[in-house]
C-alpha cells in the first residue's frame, strides 16, 4: 500500500503549503537530473554513428527525421490516454517509470551489435524510436500535468521550477565540463561508450524514479457542470478541434520547437570545435557559459512577479539574438564564443526553465475559451514540438553534413564541409533566434490573465458548491 505523504499540523500537503520545504523542491528535481544527462548523451548519437560506427551522416539524419513521423502519432495518442488516466497514484505520476526504460534503451542504442551496416542502421533507428517516441513521449507528456496537480499555487510552481532548473543546470554544467574530455580520450570506441553508459544508466535510473516515491498528486479531477464538457467523453478529433481555438498554444509550441532545436545542436558544436577551432577539448571550457543560468535562476521568480512572464520572454529572446550576432562575428575567437554563449543561454531560459508555467497558462486559456479543460493533449503536443526540435536538429546536422560529403573517419575536411559546419553552428541558430523573438512579441497572456483567472476561479467555486 502506498505510504501517505507526511502533512503538517493543519493537514496541508507539502505542495500546497505557503512555505514549501526546500527538500521537497529538490526531490521534484530528481527526474529532471536523470533526463538532462540522458539528453546530453543522446545529443552525441549522430557523432557516435559517424565517427565510431562509420555510418553515413545523411542516412542517419534521414532516419531521425522519419522517426518524428512516428512521434506525431505516439504523442497525440499518449495525450489522449493521459486525459483518460485515473489511478490511485493519480493521473500523471504512474508514468514516471518510463525514465528507467529510457535509460535501458539508451544503453542498447549506443551498443549496436556487429550485424553489418544495414543491420546497424535498423538497430539505431529502432532504439531511437523507442527512446524518443515511447519513453520520452510519456515523460515529457506528464510533466506539466504532474506539476499542476502536485503544486497548487503559482508561487510554488514557479519556486519548484526554479529549484529544478538550478539543480538540473548545475548537474548538466558539471557533466558537460567533464564529458568533452572523456569524449576525446575514452569515447573513441564502442567499448569506451559501453563502460560509461552501463553504470551511468543504473545510477540515473535510481535517481530518476525518486520523484515517483516522494511527490504525490494532491489535485483531483473537477466535477463537471452543465456548461462544461468532460474531456474524457471527447474523441481525439474533437479534442484537437478545441485546441485550434487556443492561439497561445500555437505560439508556445513554436517556441518550444525552436528552443529545443537550438539547444540540441551539440553535434554541430562537436564538429565545430573539432574541425574549425581545432581542439574538441575546449568544448568543456565553453560549457562553463551555462553557469550564467545560476544567478538568473535566483532572480527569475522576482522578475516574473515584477514584469510578468510575457515581458520576461520577450526580453530574454532579444538578448539571445544579440548573443548569436556576437558569436557569429567573432568566429573562432574563444572570448566571443563564450560571451555569445552566455547571452544565448539567457535567450532560451524562459522556455527551458518555465515551460510548465506557460503550458498551464495555455490549459487555463483553453478552458476559459471553450469550457473544456484539456491537459494531457496540450502537454503531449508541446512535448512533440520539443522532440521535433531535437530530432530536427540531429536530422539537419546529419543531412547537411552528408550533403557536403563529410567523412567521419577523415582528419581533414573539405572547404565545403567546413563552411557547412560554420553554417550549422552560427548562421542557422541566428535565424532560429530571430523567429523566437517574433513569436514572443505575439505572446500577450499577461494582458488577459487577470480576467481569465477571476472567471475560472468563479467557475470552480460553483462546481465545488461554493458561492460567488
Amino acid at each position: 500500500m502506498e505510504k501517505k505523504e507526511k502533512l503538517n499540523e493543519q493537514g496541508v500537503p507539502f505542495g500546497a503549503r505557503q512555505k514549501m520545504p526546500l527538500w521537497y523542491g529538490l526531490a521534484w528535481s530528481s527526474r529532471g537530473i536523470s533526463a538532462a544527462i540522458n539528453v546530453i548523451i543522446l545529443m552525441q548519437i549522430t557523432y557516435y554513428c559517424t565517427d565510431i560506427l562509420g555510418l553515413n551522416a545523411a542516412v542517419i539524419g534521414g532516419l531521425f527525421l522519419i522517426s518524428k513521423v512516428i512521434d506525431a502519432f505516439t504523442d497525440l495518442g499518449f495525450g489522449f490516454i493521459l486525459d483518460r488516466t485515473h489511478t490511485r497514484f493519480g493521473k500523471a505520476r504512474p508514468y514516471e517509470w518510463f525514465i528507467v526504460l529510457e535509460w535501458l534503451f539508451t544503453v542498447w542504442m549506443f551498443n549496436a551489435p556487429k550485424i553489418g551496416t544495414t543491420g546497424q542502421y535498423i538497430w539505431i533507428f529502432i532504439m531511437y524510436v523507442i527512446v524518443n517516441a515511447v519513453c520520452a513521449t510519456a515523460l515529457g507528456g506528464i510533466d506539466s500535468v504532474y506539476l499542476a496537480r502536485s503544486f497548487t499555487t503559482s508561487r510554488n510552481q514557479i519556486a519548484v521550477m526554479s529549484i529544478n532548473g538550478f539543480i538540473v543546470m548545475m548537474t548538466s554544467v558539471v557533466f558537460n565540463i567533464w564529458f568533452p574530455g572523456w569524449l576525446a580520450t575514452e569515447g573513441t570506441t564502442q567499448a569506451g561508450w559501453r563502460a560509461l553508459l552501463i553504470p551511468l544508466a543504473a545510477a540515473m535510473s535510481a535517481i530518476g524514479i525518486l520523484r515517483f516515491f516522494i511527490c504525490r498528486e494532491i489535485v483531483a479531477d473537477q466535477p463537471q457542470d452543465g456548461n462544461t464538457t468532460d474531456v474524457g467523453s471527447l474523441s481525439i478529433r474533437e479534442s484537437l478541434q478545441l485546441l485550434t481555438k487556443n492561439k497561445y498554444l500555437f505560439i508556445i509550441v513554436g517556441l518550444m520547437f525552436l528552443t529545443f532545436f537550438v539547444n540540441n545542436m551539440n553535434a554541430a558544436t562537436t564538429y565545430y570545435f573539432k574541425y574549425i577551432v581545432g581542439d574538441i577539448s575546449l568544448m568543456g571550457k565553453v560549457a562553463i557559459t551555462s553557469l550564467i543560468v545560476v544567478p538568473a535562476l535566483a532572480i527569475f521568480p522576482v522578475l516574473s512577479n515584477k514584469f510578468g512572464t510575457t515581458k520576461l520572454l520577450q526580453g530574454c529572446t532579444f538578448i539571445g539574438v544579440i548573443g548569436l550576432v556576437i558569436r557569429t562575428i567573432g568566429g573562432t575567437n574563444l572570448a566571443t564564443i563564450i560571451l555569445g554563449g552566455c547571452l544565448m543561454g539567457i535567450g532560451t531560459l524562459p522556455i527551458s526553465l518555465m515551460i510548465n508555467t506557460y503550458l498551464i497558462d495555455c490549459m487555463d486559456y483553453g478552458e476559459w475559451k471553450t469550457g473544456t479543460r484539456i491537459e494531457g493533449l496540450i502537454a503531449s503536443i508541446a512535448n512533440f514540438a520539443s522532440k521535433v526540435g531535437n530530432g530536427g536538429a540531429l536530422g539537419t546536422v546529419g543531412f547537411v553534413m552528408g550533403l557536403v560529403g563529410y567523412e567521419g573517419l577523415t582528419k581533414v575536411q573539405s572547404p565545403e564541409t567546413n563552411a557547412a559546419i560554420v553554417f550549422l553552428y552560427n548562421i542557422l541558430p541566428l535565424i532560429l533566434y530571430v523567429l523566437m523573438f517574433i513569436l514572443s512579441v505575439n505572446y500577450k497572456m499577461d494582458q488577459i490573465r487577470p480576467q481569465m483567472d477571476a472567471d475560472l476561479k468563479a467557475k470552480r467555486e460553483m462546481q465545488d458548491g461554493g458561492t460567488i
